[in-house]
């Protein structure tokens, strides 16, 4: 569970056991962890279930030995199956890909590729993700799972620096109509602004940023983490622009939407 608060009140119903609290206290604390996880499941059986080949992805990803892939080199990173998106996640963003009747969506950041065959599924047969992935290892080991879908012909896998591939297709003038950046930290602010300033947002397009609340370090004051604090700065230039239209959704880790003003409300 990504909510900070689950963390602490965990916590506090170890420290009851080790320091005889009142049983009615440690009874309220153990209450409140049991809403918690029940909202989580919740959401889960009231939301429409993910294809067969989602399913298999995720629990593919959640089975894989990352750790000893990083081992014996094959990839540089210190990967975990926590970056996947997941379900619920993969079922908000085919609710805006749909919604928004796209027929391109650009990625930035695709680890094993559940968000982006998540879109392709719910895109036209000629529509196209575009995804980008600075692991080679991740490339391969998406593409092993797009392939066993008929959707994954849709997905384009761009392989280098994020910043490098956004500024390749802002000079081709390539443009999405939905646009979803999941991937370092620190570089949320370039890849937001080049997507924006750079035109690549077509008229009436999205975007969405995953992990806005950044396990609860982007909305705590005294937080120094330095991928927390990226992601504040972030958020803030977002809310700090009177052209943009945004809402922060509470959906597992923060899904922030984005859209121009001009696109919301036609005179």
């Amino acid at each position: 569970m990504y909510e900070p608060a689950f963390q602490e009140l965990n916590d506090a119903a170890k420290l009851c056991d080790e320091k005889e609290v009142d049983p009615e206290v440690k009874g309220k604390i153990e209450k409140a962890l049991s809403l918690l996880m029940a909202r989580e499941k919740y959401c889960d059986d009231v939301s429409s279930k993910p294809s067969e080949a989602l399913a298999t992805l995720q629990s593919s990803t959640l089975t894989y030995p990352f750790k000893q892939a990083y081992e014996e080199g094959k990839t540089v990173w210190n990967l975990s199956p926590r970056m996947m998106s997941g379900s619920l996640e993969g079922l908000f963003l085919q609710s805006i890909v749909s919604m928004s009747k796209a027929k391109r969506v650009l990625e930035v950041g695709m680890f094993t590729g559940y968000a982006a065959l998540a879109c392709a599924e719910v895109l036209p047969e000629n529509g196209e993700v575009v995804t980008c992935e600075i692991d080679p290892f991740l490339e391969t080991l998406a593409k092993s799972f797009f392939e066993k879908s008929p959707h994954g012909k849709k997905i384009n896998v761009k392989v280098g620096p994020a910043k490098d591939t956004l500024e390749a297709l802002a000079d081709e003038q390539q443009q999405f109509d939905v646009v979803f950046i999941d991937a370092d930290k620190k570089g949320y602010i370039d890849y937001f602004k080049t997507v924006v300033d750079r035109d690549m947002l077509t008229p009436g397009g999205t975007v969405v940023l995953d992990n806005a609340f950044l396990h609860g370090q982007a909305y705590q004051p005294e937080s120094t983490n330095e991928n927390g604090l990226a992601i504040r700065m972030t958020n803030e230039y977002i809310n700090s622009r009177a052209d943009l239209f945004k809402v922060l959704v509470p959906i597992r880790d923060g899904a922030l939407v984005v859209r121009r003003m001009a696109d919301m409300f036609v005179s």
